[in-house]
């Protein structure tokens, strides 16, 4: 068991740690989102190949299961590319690009727990709540296709508002999975 001087000297590391590693600012990281979603995109095309093979043999059964069989394609494609990328070097291509890297609060890299947390937190706010947002306007008020999805993106700043209001500078879904986007220096 590490005597007492030891879990000092790990804490005094760990505090250290922590200041060296500053917020990525929120130009680099608006950046990296524009850039991170075409590479997605790329990730939904491949993906939307296999659900399209998969409805035309699922659409005579159910459409019903041909529609879940193609979110989980999509959602699972999504996955293996931020898996793949964060588990494996703690960064996507567009977050490389930018110098910004991700990290848990102690300033390592994130559990794979952490990860389907940030995950699962992000898909709530960039995907379902908007997608909800849309289909309530629509169907229960409505509202024309194209007033519905402005109003729908608008719950699109819930998540990148609130890293205007928090101290460090995270977005909702960093904060509620105890995630950090850091900055990182390019290699010398």
């Amino acid at each position: 068991m590490p005597s007492e001087a030891c879990w000092r000297f790990r804490r005094h590391i760990l505090i250290e740690k922590m200041m060296i590693l500053k917020t990525a600012p929120l130009k680099r990281r608006f950046a990296a989102m524009l850039y991170e979603m075409l590479l997605v995109g790329a990730a939904t095309c491949l993906a939307a190949l296999f659900a399209g093979i998969a409805a035309i043999f699922l659409n005579p059964v159910s459409i019903a299961v041909s529609a879940l069989v193609t979110s989980i394609l999509i959602m699972g494609s999504w996955w293996l590319y931020f898996r793949a990328n964060w588990h494996g070097q703690g960064q996507t291509l567009a977050m490389r690009t930018w110098k910004i890297g991700l990290c848990d609060l102690n300033g390592i890299q994130p559990s794979l727990h952490l990860l389907r947390l940030r995950f699962i937190w992000a898909c709530i706010f960039i995907v379902f709540i908007p997608m909800l947002a849309y289909a309530g306007l629509r169907h229960f008020l409505g509202i024309p296709p194209k007033g519905a999805a402005g109003a729908a993106l608008i719950w699109l700043i819930l998540p990148w508002g609130f890293a205007l209001l928090n101290p460090d500078r995270q977005f909702l879904y960093d904060f509620l999975a105890g995630t950090r986007l850091v900055a990182v220096k390019g290699k010398p």
